[in-house]
């Protein structure tokens, strides 16, 4: 009888021990984990999706272990990918189109931010953007990236930039402070830097995010190699960060909190300035933007000598997104 009960004892010991490896919650513990590094140039809030995706666990969901690595600029972001140190990284769509027209083999998967994202800022004399027209506009430098914007936002606005005088004054506060002072009589800002703004004495002349005007800046970027290579891995990555821009859009005292840790500020205003902003440009699906990919070109027309030999498409795969919409 001992021996009866010892045995029958065993199986059901056995069993259990079958039931328990073959449960979803087992198997999932077995599944391998994917360890990848992602990369960003600076901690504003349009790069502020990646700590989200990686804070909420959104990332661990889909069985990924992720390293954020903050590197200095586009450029090196963009070697970082090429050399295979970097798997994923945020990034304007003008440094996407610069490394692809020296060989490489970036694309961008889905793009954040697809408009201006600045606010032409002024004295409170000066109306409308028209009246722009022979002002002095503060730049940051001449051929930046703040001036490319600069120029496209007054274009957009029906205002050659060539009958307005821009000139370089630096640094968001410099210029602020030049316009505040009299020097100059406009500038663009970023929604940070409103409540500078307004203490300053100046006012909000336009928002150029409502401007029909597309210009892709960041955006997830990967290598063509590694869709090919890893496909499943990059959907999951890019359903993580979908995941974020939901609870970015749904939940904003929790979403402050990670941007306040991210910049490294809890000034409640520029954060909350900066929320208000993104959230009406961060879409649900982030699809690139062709349009903005074009106005990207167009931008860098001294550097492509022949247009017609480059299109918007070979910058960006839509496709990614395209079958997590189906799902």
């Amino acid at each position: 009888m001992k021996f009866l009960y010892g045995r029958r004892f065993l199986i059901v010991f056995v069993a259990a021990i079958v039931v328990m490896v073959c449960s979803p919650g087992v198997r999932s513990a077995e599944k391998t984990v994917s360890r990848v590094r992602a990369g960003y140039v600076s901690p504003s809030t349009d790069n502020v999706l990646l700590p989200i995706a990686q804070k909420r666990g959104y990332l661990q969901k889909q069985g990924i272990e992720v390293e954020i690595i903050a590197l200095r600029g586009g450029v090196q972001m963009a070697q970082a990918l090429l050399s295979d140190s970097l798997q994923f990284a945020q990034m304007a769509g003008s440094v996407v189109v610069r490394s692809v027209l020296s060989g490489g083999d970036l694309v961008m998967i889905a793009g954040f931010i697809n408009r201006i994202s600045y606010l032409m800022v002024s004295r409170p004399e000066v109306g409308s953007m028209k009246d722009l027209v022979g002002k002095k506009i503060a730049t940051a430098s001449i051929g930046g990236s703040v001036d490319s914007v600069l120029r496209l936002g007054l274009r957009a606005s029906g205002v050659d930039p060539q009958n307005a005088i821009l000139l370089p004054a630096g640094p968001p506060m410099a210029r602020i402070a030049a316009v505040a002072s009299g020097q100059m009589d406009a500038t663009i800002v970023l929604p940070e830097n409103l409540g500078a703004v307004e203490k300053a004495g100046l006012k909000t002349l336009k928002d150029l995010s409502e401007l029909d005007a597309h210009i892709q800046h960041t955006g997830l970027v990967v290598r063509k190699r590694l869709i090919k290579d890893n496909r499943d891995l990059v959907k999951r990555f890019l359903m993580a960060i979908v995941e974020s821009i939901d609870f970015y859009n749904h939940n904003q005292r929790e979403t402050l909190e990670i941007m306040s840790a991210f910049a490294g500020t809890k000034e409640a205003r520029p954060l909350m300035d900066s929320y208000q902003f993104h959230k009406r440009l961060f879409a649900p699906l982030p699809y690139p933007s062709a349009e903005g990919f074009k106005t990207v070109l167009a931008e860098m027309r001294e550097q492509v000598t022949d247009q017609k030999k480059f299109s918007a498409d070979q910058f960006f795969d839509k496709t990614l997104l395209d079958e997590l919409k189906l799902k």
